[in-house]
């Protein structure tokens, strides 16, 4: 009897000893919702475009966090992200992309400088940020730009039986920045495939880009009712043109989307290439009319 008697005194304390021994993980959350990320210019010499149109769109999908040096992770935006630490806290915040328009590959996009901050935590509480991303100040190059605010347009019909682009002003079709009011939109390029015509292609001027891994990105805000087609049209000095097909893209139901293209390894793969061209293309599926609408479609890379 006395053994049990012990026994039970032992397990009283011991239990006693354990909740006393408790550790408070009560977490500070962070909460960041993609309306309040701000896309800053002022690294950029703006004199190299002919319209700044467009170029604080963006869609990022994460964001990517470290709290004092402890990387905490990638969150899907909105988020509310839970960390331990307390007191005086400092925050690096990246963005994150969908790549190639896959959910399953989110990295971190890499043409901004990161986020810094510092907050005091305090468990239990919440802490609103509002990152501001800056373009790198050097090293960052934009061989294509075509935001449709200028008199033509860089694109051209591959075939000239086919459609090129043309321009619309109506507000009610053009893209509008949602997460920048004053990102001002007056056009945005349209093609349509009417009655017999089933199809189109157009390219871009040729540019150079860099190889050895260096990271090129082609982005391009979009609406369709038909699949887009990306491919990239490598030149050659002892061969004819290659075409190389990126990605397909689905029909956005009426919605603008953006897009990250990857164009890293096709551009690295092919380093005695004299150039490239972007090329976009759609065919004419299931209707009896197809419309492609684009904005802001821009080729950039670091070197």
């Amino acid at each position: 009897m006395k053994k049990i008697r012990k026994s039970f005194i032992f397990l009283v304390l011991f239990l006693f000893l354990i909740s006393c021994n408790k550790t408070d993980v009560t977490p500070t959350y962070i909460v960041i919702d993609k309306e309040d990320i701000v896309v800053s210019l002022s690294n950029l010499d703006l004199g190299q475009f002919n319209s700044p149109s467009g170029l604080t769109a963006h869609d990022f999908s994460d964001i990517w966090l470290t709290a004092n040096g402890e990387k905490i992770g990638s969150w899907e935006l909105p988020c509310k992200i839970p960390i331990l630490e307390t007191g005086e806290v400092k925050l690096v915040i990246q963005p994150g992309i969908k790549l190639n328009a896959m959910s399953t590959t989110r990295p971190i996009y890499p043409f901004f400088t990161q986020y810094t901050t510092t907050i005091q935590a305090v468990k239990g509480q919440e802490v609103v940020i509002k990152p501001v991303f800056n373009y790198y100040r050097s090293g960052l190059y934009f061989p294509l730009v075509e935001n449709f605010e200028s008199a033509g347009t860089e694109f051209t019909s591959l075939d000239t039986n086919l459609p090129a682009f043309s321009k619309t002003d109506e507000s009610e079709l053009i893209y509008q920045n949602p997460y920048d009011f004053a990102d001002i939109n007056t056009c945005s390029g349209v093609i349509q495939l009417k009655d017999t015509v089933s199809s189109f292609e157009v390219i871009s001027p040729e540019i150079d880009l860099p190889g050895n891994g260096k990271s090129v990105f082609l982005e391009l805000n979009y609406k369709c009712d038909q699949t887009l087609n990306i491919g990239l049209i490598i030149s050659q000095s002892s061969s004819i043109p290659t075409n190389e097909n990126l990605i397909v893209l689905r029909p956005t139901n009426g919605m603008w989307k953006k897009a990250y293209v990857n164009l890293t390894l096709a551009v690295s793969r092919n380093l005695t290439a004299t150039g490239f061209r972007i090329l976009l293309s759609g065919n004419k599926q299931t209707s009896s009319e197809a419309e492609y609408y684009f904005d802001n479609i821009r080729v950039l890379y670091t070197y």
